[in-house]
Order: structure tokens, then C-alpha cells, then sequence
């Protein structure tokens, strides 16, 4: 039986990684944690009855629940639940960069990290890479683009190059005019997943396939001039390689989060835990993406491997986001921000875990700055 830890439970991969244990067999859930939507995880806990379970809030007590042996609080209770609970595998599905704290410590304690925090990555470097390799600790990326990479590049000669898709988010058919003023209501209709927020929001800018490349980079070893990215409109293909002699594999399939999350639990087995596999009527299409149109992508290549601006890079993003979700900026001005933020970032190449934090807070004060130039 695996043992299994979920930190952020409550949110979208979260919610989804439920599902699919529901499915499959041999897993056990011994810990939880939510960030701070305590209804639905009261609901959860009651379900699953993990035995250890945290909040990040220090308020919220659900000590009282009868399945619940020892409930923790905060950063470094959440830490504490990992080290009582003991999990064979971690599931990494919290968003930001705090995900990376979380993420060192699950590589003291678990044999698999399954990782959907791509801060983790971003922010950390080779941070993360090195601490799975020195404690033997496997990483199985979730996102459905890495895992359809890591699938791809398993066995046989290393491909020349490789290249990740995106949907093109809600905005893909707008003009870069009509896109600076898109309202979040605009935004958050993604045209084929269901996801978070903030995710939701990266997908429309494109700082979410920046993310990625900087992630691929990290997790692969590929330099960023040899990872690409093309839209995919049915999000039917979510990855590629591409060898010497000019043959192309493609990983392609349903686009359910449910589907990656399962594989990096049973790898190298599969489970099937959605309906899917047909192969008639789909088009598999690619579409060039427009750099000018999506400049974030561009400047998340340009900083690839110099860790200091890439923490800058997510940091700004962070607050922007949350800025245009208040309706304090503009559509338009989230990668001013970012772009800002970055410009006035030293260019550190490489950051220990204390220096990584720091950075990051520096980043932030940067971005809010830039926030209220917008106003």
C-alpha cells in the first residue's frame, strides 16, 4: 500500500488527484493540507479521513474531527505533518513559490515527488534536481506537458529538440489592442481546462508556457533555444520531440489533468481513470505563437538559467495577477510588471534556498512598486 501526502488538497490538482485516487488501487491517504478554503476541506477530511492533516492558516482548527490524529498549522506545520505522516509519495499541487519550501522537504522524506508547483522548478533551480538525486527521491513532473515529455524521453537517443503546446488561453483570437484592456471575466474562460485562478490567467499571457520552458529546461537539460512552444487549439497534443534525422514523436491524448496526475502516481504502470483514446475526427494542428503578441514568453526565454530574475519573473506574476484580479490594473499591464521587475533584479545565476527567499521578497516589494505606478 502507498502511502500518499496531498498539500494543497483543496485546489484544482488537488481536487483532481481525489478523483483519481478514488480509482485506482493501492494508495493510502496519510496527510492533507489546504491553504484556505476550509469548507471544502472539512468536507474532505470527513471523507478521506486522512490521520494527519495542516492548514496553512493558523486560525482554523480541525482537531475536532474524529479522523483526524493530529491536525498542524503554518509553513512549518505542514512541514511537521510530512515528517509524522511518513509518505511513500508526495503530491505537490499547491501554487507559488512557497511551494518550494514544501517541495526540499518532501525529498527528506518520500521515494516519489510528484510535482505540479512549477515554482518549485523556477525558483529553486537546480535546488530541487539536486536534492531528489542526492536522496534517491524520483520527480515525476505532473504538469500535462513535462509529463508527456518525461514519457517521450525515457529510452532511445536524446532528440535534438523538443517543444511543449499551449491552448492560447481565452484571448488567443484577440488582437494585442483588444487584449490590454480584457477584463477578468474575459480571461477566466479558458477555452478547453478547468483549472485555478491564477493558472487560468498565465495561460492568457503566456507566462505560464514561460514558466514551462524555464521548467523543461531544469527538469530535461535542454537549452531554451532548443525547447519550443506552439499552440495547440484542442490541447490534444501536449508535447513533442524532434530527432536528427527529422522524425517527430508526439504525446498526445484526452487534455484531463487526471490523466497526467494518475501516471505520475502508478509510473511506470498506467491506470485508466478517464474515458478516452479515441484517435478519429481529432485534428492534430499546430499553430506558430506570435511573439509579439505574447512577450512574456519571449522574456521568460531570455532569462532562462539566470535564477535570480526567473524568481523575479514568478514573483512579479504573483502580484500582478492578484492586482488584475482586484481590477487595480489593467490586462495589459501584467507584463509591464513583470518585465519591470526583472529589469531591476541583479543577474544572480545561482541561489541557495535562504538567498532563493530573499529574492523573492526583494521581488515582490519590486512588483507592488510597479503596481502602483499603474494606478
Amino acid at each position: 500500500m502507498r502511502r500518499l501526502a496531498i498539500l494543497g488538497s483543496t485546489g484544482s490538482i488537488g481536487i483532481q488527484t481525489l478523483d483519481v485516487i478514488s480509482k485506482i488501487e493501492g494508495v493510502e491517504i496519510v496527510a492533507m493540507s489546504c491553504g484556505h478554503n476550509f469548507s471544502l476541506f472539512t468536507k474532505q477530511l470527513e471523507r478521506y479521513r486522512p490521520p494527519f492533516a495542516a492548514s496553512l492558516s493558523i486560525e482554523e482548527n480541525f482537531s475536532a474531527l474524529s479522523s483526524v490524529k493530529k491536525f498542524f498549522h503554518g509553513e512549518e506545520g505542514i512541514e511537521e505533518m510530512l515528517e509524522r505522516s511518513r509518505p511513500d509519495t508526495v503530491v505537490i499541487g499547491i501554487s507559488g513559490a512557497i511551494g518550494l519550501r514544501f517541495s526540499l522537504k518532501a525529498t527528506e522524506i518520500c521515494r516519489r515527488l510528484c510535482l505540479a508547483n512549477k515554482e518549485s522548478i523556477v525558483c529553486g533551480g537546480d535546488l530541487l534536481i539536486e536534492a531528489c538525486k542526492k536522496k534517491s527521491v524520483e520527480l515525476v513532473p505532473v504538469d500535462s506537458e513535462h509529463s508527456g515529455l518525461f514519457q517521450l524521453l525515457g529510452e532511445g537517443p536524446r532528440p535534438e529538440r523538443i517543444f511543449i503546446t499551449a491552448s492560447g488561453g481565452a484571448l488567443r483570437d484577440w488582437n494585442a489592442e483588444r487584449m490590454a484592456d480584457a477584463t477578468p471575466e474575459d480571461v477566466l474562460k479558458h477555452p478547453v481546462w478547468s483549472m485555478g485562478r491564477r493558472i487560468t490567467i498565465d495561460s492568457a499571457t503566456m507566462v505560464n508556457k514561460g514558466l514551462e520552458v524555464i521548467e523543461a529546461h531544469y527538469l530535461f537539460g535542454y537549452d531554451e533555444n532548443d525547447i519550443d512552444t506552439y499552440i495547440c487549439r484542442n490541447s490534444y497534443i501536449h508535447a513533442g520531440v524532434v530527432y536528427r534525422d527529422g522524425v517527430v514523436k508526439l504525446h498526445s491524448g484526452t487534455p484531463d489533468m487526471r490523466i497526467p496526475i494518475a501516471y505520475s502516481l502508478t509510473y511506470p504502470f498506467r491506470e485508466r481513470v478517464v474515458d478516452g483514446g479515441e484517435i478519429t475526427g481529432i485534428p492534430l494542428l499546430l499553430e506558430e505563437i506570435d511573439g509579439e503578441k505574447y512577450p512574456a514568453l519571449e522574456l521568460a526565454r531570455s532569462i532562462c538559467g539566470k535564477q535570480s530574475k526567473q524568481i523575479a519573473y514568478n514573483a512579479a506574476d504573483e502580484i500582478a495577477v492578484e492586482a488584475f484580479s482586484k481590477g487595480e490594473i489593467k490586462f495589459g499591464g501584467i507584463y509591464n510588471i513583470i518585465e519591470r521587475t526583472v529589469s531591476r533584479m541583479d543577474d544572480q545565476i545561482r541561489a541557495d534556498y535562504r538567498q532563493t527567499m530573499e529574492i523573492d521578497k526583494i521581488a515582490r516589494a519590486i512588483a507592488l512598486e510597479e503596481v502602483k505606478e499603474c494606478f
